[in-house]
Order: structure tokens, then C-alpha cells, then sequence
């Protein structure tokens, strides 16, 4: 959260950004983090001199895929073991991550 009636600079960012004024926030998205795009940056300048104010930072991220690098070759049925058409759609989600 920005402090109140303190609005970013922001000087330098990769990605997309945006002043959330519901929140009073800064939103900032990256929209892909892959191995030729590994990081991304938000460099910003704000009035006031209450550092406490930026803590904790919330982070949310979802990717496409299984950490693991597991996936299902085939799905088959309980009762006779023949083959079932299906699709797979992998995704790791973080309800919660915080930096403080």
C-alpha cells in the first residue's frame, strides 16, 4: 500500500503496470516468466518517509504446468480397463504469498 496522498514515479518496469485506487496499491504484471525472460523489474519513487508502509508486499503468480513435470498418458476406465478420451489442463496456483 502507498502511503496516503503519495503517488509513484516509476522510472523504469517490465511488464504492465497500474495505480490501483481501490486499493491504494500498485498493481504490476508479468506476463510470462519463461527461460529467455527470467525476471522483471518495477523501479518506483514515492513521497513520505513511512518505509513501513510497503510492508508486506503481497505476491500472487500462476503458471501453466506441473513443477514436476508430471503428466497423464491415459485415462482408462475402472470396470473393463478401456481407453477414456480426456484432456489435461495443469496449473500451480499460490493462495498466499507475502514478503515481509
Amino acid at each position: 500500500l502507498l502511503s496516503d496522498g503519495s503517488y509513484p514515479t516509476v522510472s523504469s518496469h517490465t511488464g504492465e503496470w497500474a495505480l490501483n485506487s481501490s486499493s491504494h496499491a500498485i498493481d504490476w504484471l508479468v506476463g510470462r516468466v519463461d527461460p529467455q525472460e527470467r525476471s522483471g523489474t518495477l523501479e518506483f519513487t514515492v513521497g513520505g518517509d513511512d518505509v513501513g508502509a510497503f510492508f508486506p508486499v503481497r505476491v500472487a503468480f500462476v503458471a501453466q504446468g506441473s513443477i514436476a513435470g508430471v503428466s497423464l498418458a491415459s485415462v482408462a476406465r475402472v470396470d473393463d480397463g478401456g481407453e477414456v478420451v480426456f484432456s489435461e489442463d495443469a496449473s500451480v496456483v499460490v493462495d498466499n504469498y507475502t514478503v515481509v
